[in-house]
């Protein structure tokens, strides 16, 4: 049992070398074109009362997709359209979607993704996070949410390009 978990301390501590060789292995295997970047997270509740003390720590308080306020961590995960992973991310349980962008944008930087267009939900929507994705990204699609129509069609819809 022991020598299982030396061997997941080793792989996470190596987890974007590993991430970044599988994902180009199965892309040039399956001969993949990546050119569509999905994106979504979610948060898994943890069976415990109390968050993480130390600074930096994953398990913290935050809003349960269940409605509860409880600790919990963020799982992220980024796929093509053939719905093979391209990276995963775990964020402390009081991180928002929308606070995510820049870890995504420096972490998927150098992997030459060619033109790729990022989709995410509403979650994602605001005005920083599509500056930011126009940086990084430079095509993306986010959801949006209803109540916010009128805002996206006069600050997105009505500048050319």
């Amino acid at each position: 049992m022991r020598q299982m978990y030396d061997a997941m301390d080793v792989l996470h501590e190596h987890a974007e070398h590993v991430e970044k060789t599988v994902f180009f292995q199965v892309a040039n295997l399956l001969n993949l074109s990546v050119d569509v970047i999905f994106y979504d997270t979610t948060t898994a509740l943890l069976a415990v009362d109390y968050e993480d003390e130390e600074e930096g720590g994953l398990r913290q308080y935050g809003h349960a997709k269940e409605g509860m306020w409880a600790p919990q961590v963020v799982v992220a995960l980024a796929v093509t359209r053939e719905g093979i992973p391209v990276k995963s991310w775990v964020f402390p349980g009081n991180t928002t979607d929308v606070n995510t962008v820049e870890t995504i944008k420096k972490d998927l930087r150098g992997w030459n993704l060619g033109r790729a267009l990022f989709v995410a939900d509403s979650g994602m929507n605001s005005e920083k996070n599509r500056k930011e994705l126009a940086k990084a990204c430079g095509t993306y699609l986010l959801a949006t949410r209803m109540a916010s129509v009128k805002e996206i069609k006069k600050t997105v819809l009505s500048h050319p390009g």
